[in-house]
């Protein structure tokens, strides 16, 4: 494997990490402008979340671009290894102890926005009810 390329992967899992952060403040910001019924707050909210969004997906597209930018036989190895618990990266032969940090990070990142877009969700559902009824994205 590849050290930079693991680095690389890493900073955009961190910067993943913030603008998914942001989203969720910004959420519960919106939150409480719905509570004040204060539609000029939520417009603006909505903005800013979407731009957030938007940049945490590009942040995405590029791990995906950077974990398919090695060779073929690498790409499962590779794929397998970017979201492995702790465990799984221990228990890997032939990684340096370099390469088993980056992945441990990595997962680490991959976790703790898991985490956080779960919570997200919860709360936007709720919000989206809220909004639009029987419209919303939320309701089967």
């Amino acid at each position: 494997m590849n050290e930079e390329l693991l680095l690389e992967i890493l900073k955009q899992y961190r910067k993943q990490y913030n603008h998914v952060n942001e989203i969720s403040r910004i959420t519960r910001e919106l939150e409480t402008a719905l509570q004040r019924n204060d539609t000029v707050s939520v417009q603006l909210l909505l903005g800013m979340r979407g731009e957030e969004m938007a940049e945490a997906d590009g942040c995405r597209k590029n791990i995906r671009i950077l974990s398919e930018n090695v060779q073929e036989e690498d790409r499962e190895r590779m794929e397998r290894l970017l979201c492995a618990e702790p465990e799984v990266i221990r228990m890997e032969e032939g990684l340096t102890r370099q390469e088993s940090s980056f992945l441990n990070q990595i997962s680490d990142m991959h976790q703790k926005i898991k985490g956080i877009l779960k919570a997200v969700v919860e709360v936007d559902k709720v919000l989206s009810k809220r909004l639009a009824g029987e419209k919303s994205y939320y309701v089967s």
